[in-house]
């Protein structure tokens, strides 16, 4: 198991945004986590990075428990984190963006080909390599985001809500990156979700969240009608209708 997630508990003060929640990605898996807004699909990414410590249970990482580690130390380690929200530095160019995510290597022949293969695979950043990240479109900024993370050297990428706010053309080219990264690269993926129709095409697992518990959690393949995952989404059965909510 690369990543095993055990049974954690997240608070924000007094409230628990996440209760005894258990999530495992093995090596080389995409793994997609779904729910609704509120659900705790971020603050289970920032407990896996180091930003949220858990107040109980255990996140372990190639054998290793590193829950109430530094986000750095859980960068060092091989996990890199695609925030939700496209965090470009604005007034940097595309270039500089992306070697941030070198700053922590040392290996300077294998920093450029990997600089080199992060061109490649998005070629628009190589086009606008000398322009502001803050004039690039909203897929071209996840498509550096991501290049960026790629950059670290990880064993295993997080991406919080990779589709938020992009027109479907740019969603599904942001996909096949990362479907791509996947089969050429060896790379294992964690990705949050608003869309679980999306998640269902691109996960081999699913995980369903919903006011900070799983929910439900499967194969992909077994659960492609997408009833199960909708009833476990919205908490009730399609068909069954109840005071103020719509019958599907």
């Amino acid at each position: 198991m690369l990543l095993d997630v055990d049974n954690i508990t997240v608070h924000y003060g007094r409230l628990a945004a996440l209760r005894g929640i258990s999530v495992t990605v093995e090596e080389g898996e995409i793994v997609c986590v779904v729910g609704p807004n509120g659900a705790g699909k971020s603050t289970t990414l920032l407990a896996i990075s180091g930003v949220l410590h858990p107040t109980d249970g255990a996140v372990t990482f190639d054998g290793k428990n590193i829950a109430g580690m530094s986000p750095e130390a859980v960068a060092r380690a091989g996990i890199s984190q695609v925030p939700e929200g496209r965090h470009v530095f604005t007034t940097l160019n595309v270039e500089e963006n992306l070697r941030i995510g070198t700053r922590m290597r040392k290996d300077r022949a294998e920093i450029e080909k990997d600089y080199k293969r992060v061109l490649e695979l998005f070629p628009v950043l190589a086009e606008r390599r000398r322009q502001p990240a803050g004039k690039l479109s909203g897929g071209e900024q996840q498509m550096l985001v991501i290049g960026r993370a790629l950059l670290t050297s990880p064993r295993i990428m997080t991406i919080d809500e990779p589709s938020l706010g992009l027109a479907p053309n740019l969603v599904d080219r942001v996909y096949e990156v990362l479907l791509e990264l996947r089969r050429n690269r060896g790379l294992t993926l964690l990705i949050v979700e608003q869309s679980s129709e999306r998640a269902l095409k691109a996960a081999d697992r699913l995980y369903v969240l919903r006011s900070g518990e799983i929910q439900l959690e499967g194969k992909a393949a077994d659960l492609q009608d997408g009833k199960r995952v909708r009833q476990a989404y919205f908490g009730f059965e399609e068909g069954v209708t109840h005071e103020g909510e719509v019958d599907f």
